[in-house]
Formats: C-alpha cells, sequence, structure tokens
C-alpha cells in the first residue's frame, strides 16, 4: 500500500498514546512527539496523539523540562498504538495501574511500541517472554539478566513482533517508529516523513557498529600481559601455540583462561580486536583497503570484509562513511574500501 493509494475504507485516524513519567528520557519523548503528534493536515488518515501520565506524579524531563499531560491512563483503553519512550532505569518500578492498563490494551489488540529503556517496561508486564526483542546495545546484558525468558538481539535497530515492538538505544525509535508508518500507511508516506526529518528511510545496518571496545572481565596473570602484547602486533600470525609459549603454558590451559577472560576463545578475540583496528583505521585514515588487512592481520581484503561484516553489521565503505568525512571524499575518489 503505497502513501498516496489509501483504501477508501480506511478512513478514521490511528490513536496513539505516547506514556509520559517522572524522570522522563526526553529525546526518546521527542522523537514520538515529532513523529506522531506533529500536525500533518496533508494526510488523511493520520494520526490523532494523546500523551498519557504514568501515574499522578509530576512529569519532569532531562534538561529541567515539566510536561503537563493532561490524560490519564483511561486513555489506552481505545489506542490503537502506545508508545513507551524511554523508562526511568533499568530496574526503576513500573507502577501497577501502568502494568494493567498495558496488559489490557494488549489483549485487547493494541499494539505497544517501545523506545530504548521502555523495553524493560514490556518486560516487567510479562508482555515479552519467549519474544526475541531489541535494546540499546549498553543494557543487553542486564536485560537478559533480569528477564532470562526474553531473546534479546544487540544487532537490530528494531523488531516487529506484531503486537509488542521494540528498538534499539534513542536514535534507533525513529527507525521504528517509520516503520510503523510504513505498516499503517505505506512506502511513500513514510519517506515524506524521512526526508522532513532528514533521516534515512530505511537503515539496512545494525547497532553492532556503534559498540565500543568492550572491557574485558577482570582477569590476572600472564594472559593479560599477552593480550597487551597482541594488541600491539595484531598485524602477526598468532596461533594456538604461540599464545600458549608466550604464556608458558598449554593450548587448552590458554584456551580456559581467555574464557574466563574475555567470553571468547583466543581467536575470537583476536578477530575482534583486529576488527576493532580496522574501524580505527577506517575513521581515522585513508588508508585502503589491502593496505588495511595487512596491517590488522587479516591478509586478504576478502577476509577483513567478511568479518568486518559479521561483527559490525555493516561493510567497510558504509562504516568509512558515516565515521570519516575525509575518508568519505577519499572513497569516492578511489573507490577502493
Amino acid at each position: 500500500m503505497s502513501g498516496g493509494n489509501i483504501p477508501s475504507a480506511m478512513v478514521e485516524n490511528k490513536k496513539v498514546c505516547i506514556i509520559a513519567y517522572d524522570g522522563l528520557c526526553t529525546f526518546e519523548y521527542s522523537i514520538a512527539i515529532e513523529i506522531f503528534a506533529l500536525p500533518r493536515p496533508e494526510y488523511t488518515p493520520w494520526y490523532d496523539c494523546q500523551i498519557v501520565a504514568a501515574d499522578n506524579k509530576p512529569i519532569r524531563g532531562l534538561g529541567n523540562i515539566f510536561i503537563d499531560a493532561e490524560k490519564n491512563l483511561e486513555q489506552l483503553s481505545d489506542a490503537d498504538l502506545i508508545i513507551i519512550p524511554g523508562w526511568r532505569g533499568v530496574d526503576r518500578f513500573v507502577p501497577p495501574d501502568l502494568k494493567q492498563a498495558l496488559l489490557k490494551a494488549n489483549q485487547r489488540g493494541a499494539r505497544i511500541a517501545s523506545i530504548c529503556l521502555g523495553v524493560f517496561v514490556l518486560a516487567a508486564c510479562g508482555l515479552l517472554d519467549k519474544h526475541k526483542v531489541a535494546t540499546h546495545w549498553k543494557f543487553v546484558d542486564a536485560l537478559r539478566e533480569r528477564f532470562p525468558d526474553i531473546f534479546v538481539d544487540p544487532n537490530v535497530l528494531y523488531i516487529d513482533s506484531g503486537d509488542v515492538l521494540t528498538s534499539a538505544g534513542s536514535a534507533a525509535g525513529i527507525d521504528l517508529c517509520l516503520h510503523i508508518i510504513r505498516t499503517d500507511f505505506g512506502v511513500e508516506r513514510a519517506n515524506e516523513v524521512a526526508r522532513r526529518l532528514v533521516v534515512p528511510a530505511y537503515r539496512d545496518d545494525g547497532q553492532s557498529q556503534f559498540i565500543v571496545r568492550p572491557v574485558g572481565r577482570e582477569y590476572k596473570g600472564n594472559v593479560a600481559k599477552l593480550m597487551d602484547i597482541i594488541r600491539e602486533e595484531l598485524g602477526q600470525d598468532w596461533n594456538i601455540g604461540r599464545m600458549a609459549d608466550a604464556c608458558n603454558t598449554s593450548p587448552r590451559t590458554l584456551q580456559r583462561k581467555f574464557r574466563d577472560a574475555t567470553g571468547l576463545s583466543p581467536h575470537a578475540w583476536i578477530t575482534r580486536e583486529r576488527v576493532e583496528l580496522v574501524k580505527e583505521l577506517l575513521e581515522t585514515t585513508d588508508l585502503n583497503i589491502d593496505q588495511i588487512a595487512g596491517i590488522t592481520g587479516l591478509k586478504t581484503p576478502e577476509t577483513l570484509r567478511h568479518h568486518f561484516k559479521r561483527i559490525t553489521g555493516t561493510c567497510p565503505t558504509k562504516f568509512r562513511s558515516k565515521f570519516n568525512p575525509d575518508g568519505r571524499a577519499w572513497v569516492q575518489k578511489h573507490h577502493r574500501v
């Protein structure tokens, strides 16, 4: 269904309720407001938006912003779509009345969409059990630990499970909201809204490209020194035998120490370190893909592209164009990465 070909039977606007709460995440809230509450008289049908208070507390947001939400949770009884724009924290209390209202709305058939930490509200309601969900990469472990029956995908920008929709951190809420528009009113209308926001209508990359190098678990001993040496000499050949000799231990013991320290095998850890170095070189230099493959120990452009795509969810060309403006011009000139 295209944006300019809405069936005549589809004449009523869709009712959207945006949940506001004390401690409001103002960026996530603003995303929902800009997309669903901004008047767009040229679109018929469109969305009718209501701001709904999560409880009876005053609503303050980051930046000393105060929100006057005149509507209460009764508005959810006939909402077509409910947006939860973040939440107070991963372990913050969810009011029972809000839980009950969300559960009733879900049972009635309303869609409920969360942005970033809003997924913890849905999880607290039990709406995500056995579902695959998205959240900000920083909070993946916390979500998994608190709700082990939920399947968390740390790489995607959003997931649509039909009645519940979840997005990754902050700006990924824009991607989710545009997806909702595409679902409700077609590609053309979603593209028009995206153009007005000056954002891509659809991003096919995941959020792995934005994850900084993880800090390993606490570890002591010669394996830590080995890791530091490897980071300084990633271009060299680090097979398991050489690593074990450097630690004066057996390959089997080395494998165990690496998993205890990083959760990864030595080979997997080295590959991730090499990809991190690739990212750094793409961001800060004009080296071509062959040169970067040699410096990082990935050896060939094909191997580099394979591991880079697998780990970051994007390709070197797109990464460089986003994170290295000078590199973008270099790519356009040389067509090498």
